[in-house]
């Protein structure tokens, strides 16, 4: 269990709680904290070997999270008087008038279907420790799903969300320290996952379309073990398979049989881009993952999991000594939601707001001369010189985003929007914003 450190910079200051065991898990509570203000603009942090120690992790853990706060425009180093919580600039005396969050990647809660409504309708009872550990109408329904969407049927099983998938299939099947594949820039919770776990991130490069076949193909030639790839909706850049993409990254894999392959398609059921996949029955080693939090709920931690008939056994006989099963109540309530009469038309709805309000705010980037990448999803890719610079200064406006640093290997900086709720007037509001931001911030650096 991860220790907690209760902070006290002075003694009129709030108490700050800052846990974790890893960088990301430190980052986290940091952010969140400064974030609502626990801690105050100025405020010192404390020393990376004090919160080391008192964490029980490693000093260059404590120091990598700082890095990436300071990278966010979180914190400002001092030399010897050590870290704090950055001060407003550009002349700003007081915190703006609102705070708009396009940085934490949620959907809109507005265009969710009833989860409540279904947990009290859902016909649920007590499990046994000897019961199947998947629900039977659930698995007929996500087979369903992959069999309408011509994805080869494999082994249909549940877990608990996308990473717990990723996790179980590579323990299941590689030794630590194997180089896998991932997209660059890739998803933050990939990469500290497969950090966390001991295997090393090799970049392939991606666009509009998702991996690009070259890149992908230079990292299968290095010997990568195995390729984390997403279909649609790329989370940050928001790439998805053309056909025509589609079929360029099948020849390229087609020469590397022994390479596992895992699809996270978390998009799945909002995406407007045609279903398709790498995978096929003459290939041993590969699993499809389908995560429901984007369309249902973040608090609903399942995945459906589509794998190889010779992946299957390896990752269900670790699962039997690890999380054993997702909970029936998730599984019941996730059952009677897909079930609601109404449950296709909200889907169908979210999908339809999901795209005009991510096409219109890549539209009027574009009109103030603004790159951006956001071809599917509720995320969109903005390229910036300074990734610290341009977060720090949103952020003094009341803008919240994602700096890029914690989505990259080797791929250019940038920050990550998540357009999921944000309206018209806003996408004008912050275009106009960041293109006053943009200009004014090249002349700072050059005069820094």
């Amino acid at each position: 269990m991860a220790k907690t450190l209760s902070v006290q910079t002075k003694p009129t200051a709030s108490d700050g709680v800052v846990t974790g065991r890893t960088a990301m898990q430190i980052m986290s509570s940091l952010e969140a904290a400064i974030r609502r203000g626990t801690f105050a603009a100025g405020e010192a942090l404390p020393p990376i070997r004090t919160l080391a120690d008192k964490l029980g992790v490693n000093r260059n853990t404590v120091a990598s999270a700082y890095r990436q706060l300071s990278d966010a425009g979180l914190i400002e180093g001092r030399g010897r008087q050590g870290s704090r919580v950055a001060t407003p600039g550009m002349g700003a005396t007081k915190p703006p008038p609102f705070i708009y969050d396009m940085g934490a990647g949620n959907p809109d809660p507005q265009l969710l279907p009833d989860v409540f409504g279904a947990l009290q309708r859902c016909q649920w009872r007590h499990r046994d420790y000897d019961d199947a550990p998947d629900e039977p109408a659930l698995l007929e329904y996500a087979t369903q799903q992959f069999r309408q969407d011509s994805i080869p049927i494999g082994d249909i099983w549940i877990s608990n969300g996308t990473f717990d998938a990723i996790a179980v299939v590579l323990r299941a099947t590689l030794p630590k320290r194997s180089p896998i594949a991932v997209e660059d820039p890739c998803f933050m919770t990939t990469l500290g996952l497969l950090r966390e776990l001991g295997y090393q991130p090799v970049p392939v490069a991606v666009d509009d379309e998702g991996a690009i076949p070259q890149s992908l193909d230079q990292a299968l030639k290095s010997g990568v073990k195995a390729a984390i790839l997403t279909p649609r909706a790329q989370n940050p850049y928001g790439g998805s398979w053309s056909t025509a993409r589609q079929k360029e990254l099948a020849a390229v894999i087609a020469r590397y049989k022994d390479v596992l392959i895992i699809e996270d398609d978390h998009f799945s059921a909002l995406s407007q881009f045609k279903p398709v996949t790498l995978v096929s029955d003459d290939r041993p080693n590969w699993g499809v993952i389908r995560s429901v939090s984007k369309y249902v709920g973040a608090d609903m931690r399942l995945a459906f999991v589509n794998s190889s008939k010779e992946l299957g056994p390896k990752v269900i006989g670790l699962s039997a000594f690890t999380y054993r099963w997702v909970s029936s109540i998730l599984q019941k309530t996730l059952l009677a939601t897909t079930s609601a009469a109404d449950y296709e038309a909200t889907i169908r709805k979210a999908s339809e707001l999901y795209k005009k309000r991510r096409e219109t705010f890549v539209q009027t980037l574009a009109k103030f001369g603004i790159e951006s990448h956001g071809a599917d999803g509720i995320n969109v890719w903005i390229p910036v010189e300074h990734e610290q610079f341009t977060a720090q200064r949103l952020m003094e406006a009341g803008w919240i985003v994602r700096t890029g640093s914690i989505f990259r290997l080797n791929s250019p900086p940038g920050i990550r929007l998540t357009t999921s709720t944000i309206t018209k007037s806003q996408s004008v509001e912050f275009a106009k914003l960041l293109s006053s931001i943009q200009q004014h911030g090249a002349r700072v650096q050059r005069s820094a």
